[in-house]
């Protein structure tokens, strides 16, 4: 009996390929969230190789075929999501309102996250110049954060980052994606900017204190 579904060392028979796509498309779609393609070489018994050329062409036929999904590919994961022509129809059928789109206090917050994780509610606060408890709770009932671990600090404050829906409802393959297409926040810059001023007075100071 073969030890793989179809070949260990890749793919070249065309109608192979094919069968695979429909395997990963039901691992997708039986699974509902983002599967690490580690698991996906695991379960579908191929190699790294193999598993991108199914990626390609699978992708490459929802294309062509004009379907409703598409292969998010998200840094080291794959996930099944709807093509973002087809949202106000998904808006319809869940019963989305406009208003609960996020705030400008939210989108803010997020693209603070979004650039400087993992960051903590201070560090946020301290950027926003105001207190972001509430936001932060709203992001994370949007699942658009998470805490991601804890500072070694005294109090070991949460740290927060984004999620993979974060990623899919913006339209991001990746954080470093993100990052290339998008400036950094001017907020952003400007805490940066100020944070580099005043540790180069605290420098000055202490060499004119050794003289």
């Amino acid at each position: 009996m073969e030890d793989n579904l179809f070949k260990v060392m890749g793919i070249e028979d065309p109608l192979e390929i094919e069968g695979l796509t429909g395997v990963l498309e039901s691992i997708l779609f039986a699974a509902g969230d983002a599967v690490k393609r580690k698991d996906l070489i695991r379960i579908m018994r191929i190699d790294e190789k193999a598993l991108e050329e199914v990626v390609v062409t699978y992708t490459r036929e929802l294309q062509e075929r004009g379907r409703g999904l598409k292969l998010l590919l998200l840094e080291n994961r794959l996930q099944l999501g709807t093509k973002e022509e087809n949202t106000p129809y998904l808006k319809e059928l869940l019963g989305v309102n406009e208003r609960q789109s996020l705030s400008k206090g939210a989108l803010e917050c997020l693209s603070i996250i979004a650039f400087k994780q993992p960051v903590t509610r201070v560090d946020i606060d301290e950027i926003r110049g105001v207190n972001s408890d509430y936001v932060l709770q709203k992001l994370q009932e949007k699942a658009l954060i998470k805490a991601v671990g804890r500072k070694d600090a005294p109090g070991r404050p949460k740290l927060y980052g984004t999620t993979d829906d974060f990623l899919i409802q913006f339209g991001f393959t990746s954080l470093k994606e993100m990052r290339e297409e998008n400036a950094l926040p001017e907020k952003i810059m400007e805490r940066d900017k100020r944070k580099k001023e005043l540790e180069l007075e605290e420098i000055e100071l202490f060499e004119e204190d050794d003289v």
